[in-house]
């Protein structure tokens, strides 16, 4: 089943904002793990609902109904959301015992004041006025769809007709079991707040902490996530796996290791290398290869250097600090290289400083001090480099100042 997104707000396509409703789904998973007093608890995305949470020897399936407007639709009687929820867990009936089951709707809408619905709003309220007025509209829409059908016309009532024959379909006895295992959650924090709820959830960590722990936690989460998708992994999250995860980015945060937030990752298909980063390679005559390596691995470590300091301002110097270790280093290098090519022709320059370029890439990362102990990502070293040879602080050909500057 998948997350019904609001995709007729804020100017997103439907595959945008379908893409928003299942990675919402997938955080607000992991928020409601944490959220939960039971240590054996386990989620499961995409399996008997949105999400699947078992904890306890029961049940819980909750539909999330995602919107990023600032009005998201409210739920009422007559909603899609509603009825959509309703057909897609009659559907799961036969799978379940509804007794050891509890039926979550969340939504970021609003339940209007007077409406039935909010007889939901709280465990153990009578439902006999909401399971009659959910009858009573079912059997309109129905109705309306029989005579409409009789007239010839088009029918109306199509994005619900499905969840209202359902519901008329079950047994009195059924629907009661049903209404009466149904929970609904309005006024939920959309995706852009997400984060930052599971960030409070951390409330055994100081507050200082709480949002990197959750940033890095995420970034584990959405790894995991995928996995059990791909069966690369047991299909269910359990809470333990979470708590030892937190445990670990603790332990890194506070003996001062560097998380590499960006190793493997790939710049996203819009992202343009910089022109001076090229002209640079192209000075020493580089090969494509070269440039296509240079721009991954710069962008990696512009990336990384951007997230640490956002995390830890105090992370500027750091960088600053290990940026001119970098400098010297390359300086040892391209000097001697200036003097050996004192009287060379251009074409021993450009193979020698072509040399130095590939020096950053392949023998750089474990020829150079790593800016933190047990710091091995080598996409730091070596798009460091090529960030600093954007800034023209660092160079791979002899005379590349002078070159550059006659190329303005």
């Amino acid at each position: 089943m998948s997350t019904e997104s609001d995709s007729g707000q804020s100017g997103l396509h439907s595959a945008e904002a379908s893409a928003l409703g299942f990675y919402y789904q997938s955080l607000f998973a992991l928020k409601t793990l944490l959220e939960l007093d039971s240590d054996n608890a386990a989620v499961a995305i995409e399996r008997l609902d949105d999400v699947e949470v078992v904890a306890d020897q029961q049940t819980l399936l909750l539909q999330l109904k995602h919107s990023l407007s600032t009005t998201p639709a409210p739920i009422t009687l007559a909603s899609r959301a509603l009825w959509k929820t309703l057909k897609a867990w009659i559907d799961t009936l036969p799978k379940l015992s509804i007794a050891e089951t509890v039926l979550h709707l969340v939504a970021v809408g609003h339940v209007p004041v007077g409406s039935p619905l909010l007889a939901l709003l709280q465990e153990g309220s009578d439902r006999e006025e909401l399971i009659d007025a959910l009858v009573a509209e079912a059997t309109r829409v129905v109705e309306k769809r029989a005579e409409a059908k009789a007239a010839k016309k088009d029918l109306p009532y199509a994005d619900r007709a499905d969840g209202c024959e359902a519901l008329l379909n079950l047994p009195a006895l059924g629907r009661e079991a049903l209404v009466r295992r149904i929970r609904i959650h309005p006024n939920s924090p959309n995706i852009a707040l997400i984060e930052s709820e599971i960030a409070k959830s951390l409330k055994l960590l100081p507050s200082e902490q709480r949002a990197l722990v959750a940033s890095r936690l995420v970034a584990w989460w959405d790894r995991e996530v995928i996995y059990s998708l791909c069966g690369q992994r047991d299909r269910a999250i359990a809470k333990l796996e979470v708590q030892a995860q937190i445990s670990s980015i603790i332990g890194e945060i506070e003996s001062g290791l560097l998380h590499a937030d960006f190793s493997g990752a790939k710049p996203p298909p819009s992202h343009e290398p910089d022109s001076m980063l090229l002209r640079q390679i192209r000075l020493v005559c580089g090969s494509k290869t070269d440039e296509n390596k240079a721009t991954v691995e710069e962008w990696r470590a512009r990336a990384q250097r951007s997230k640490w300091v956002e995390d830890n301002p105090a992370m500027a110097s750091t960088i600053n600090r290990h940026d001119d270790h970098l400098c010297e280093e390359w300086s040892n290098r391209h000097e001697q290289m200036t003097e050996d090519c004192q009287f060379s022709g251009e074409s021993e320059k450009c193979t020698k400083g072509l040399a130095l370029l590939r020096w950053t890439h392949d023998d750089a990362p474990g020829a150079v001090e790593a800016i933190a102990a047990k710091w091995s990502a080598v996409f730091y070293v070596r798009g460091s480099y090529q960030v600093l040879a954007v800034d023209k602080r660092v160079g791979w050909h002899p005379d590349y100042i002078h070159r550059l500057e006659d190329d303005v």
